[in-house]
């Protein structure tokens, strides 16, 4: 019996009546018309009521969060397939841009050249791994492609092919040790030919070999393809020079050119299968 009183159980009993006593007393005091009962039970339901109430809110405001979000997320979803569908005309606007510019470069060459044989293509593979950043396109020997066909774009020369399967070929870079041409510079008409080294081809530059000790070729001066050989048609833009250097012996001077064909950009090409003056 002592442990009851102490108890917990006995504690909340107390706590009970107490609250049922000062419903009591309220209700007698206050002017409401109510009865005593009703009163107490009012005082004693009350907070859970609005315990309720509150609880009920609540709810109700996390179904609209909860119908907003999947709103937001319907809404997030569709722009995202709007921007999918966006970008996806943009990169066929892109392409489209190139190849027109490709083409309206070939009808310009075209125009001066009638005697040259063309098959467009395109790049489907840049070798990442080849520092000298050989390329292959979608056109080989079905397409009336062979080994050594000369690839520009417009009246630049972009290289070579060097390799050939039936519906694709490898093109050699101006950048390939692998890859010499026979030029000139246009304005002193001083024979030359290029070559390739590792640490100028790096920073996107050649070498123009084969100049005289006393050369009037000058830095800014443009050189092309003479012909000779038979290899490269005759006159078409190899690059810029940008500096003459004398070599390691002291006695020769050689100049270094940037080509004309911006290698990052090339998406479309054309592969000349004939020229007059071919193999010649």
């Amino acid at each position: 019996m002592r442990n009851f009183f102490s108890g917990t159980k006995f504690r909340i009993t107390v706590s009970i009546l107490l609250s049922l006593l000062l419903g009591v007393f309220f209700a007698a005091v206050s002017d409401n018309g109510s009865s005593p009962v009703s009163t107490v039970l009012s005082f004693v339901t009350a907070p859970l009521s609005e315990a309720a109430k509150q609880l009920t809110e609540l709810t109700e405001d996390f179904n609209g969060y909860f119908r907003s979000s999947k709103a937001y997320a319907d809404q997030i979803d569709e722009l995202r397939e709007e921007n999918a569908r966006l970008t996806s005309l943009l990169v066929d606007y892109e392409k489209t841009l190139h190849k027109l510019e490709a083409y309206e470069e070939f009808l310009e060459v075209k125009e001066e050249n009638p005697d040259f044989s063309f098959v467009p293509a395109q790049i489907i593979l840049k070798d990442t791994a080849d520092i000298y950043g050989s390329f292959t396109l979608n056109q080989g020997s079905a397409d009336g492609v062979r080994i050594n066909d000369p690839v520009i774009y417009g009246d630049a020369l972009v290289g070579t092919v060097r390799a050939l399967t039936e519906n694709s070929c490898t093109v050699y870079s101006l950048f390939n040790p692998a890859v010499s041409v026979s030029a000139y510079e246009i304005r002193t008409r001083e024979d030359c030919y290029t070559e390739s080294e590792l640490s100028f081809s790096r920073n996107g530059l050649i070498i123009l070999s084969g100049l005289t000790k006393n050369t009037p070729v000058v830095s800014g001066g443009v050189v092309a393809t003479s012909g000779i050989g038979g290899l490269y048609p005759k006159d078409l833009v190899i690059g810029t020079v940008r500096d003459i250097k004398t070599d390691e012996t002291g006695l020769n001077l050689y100049a270094l050119v940037e080509p004309q064909a911006d290698y990052s950009l090339l998406t479309d090409v054309f592969i000349v299968t004939d020229f007059e003056g071919k193999n010649g």
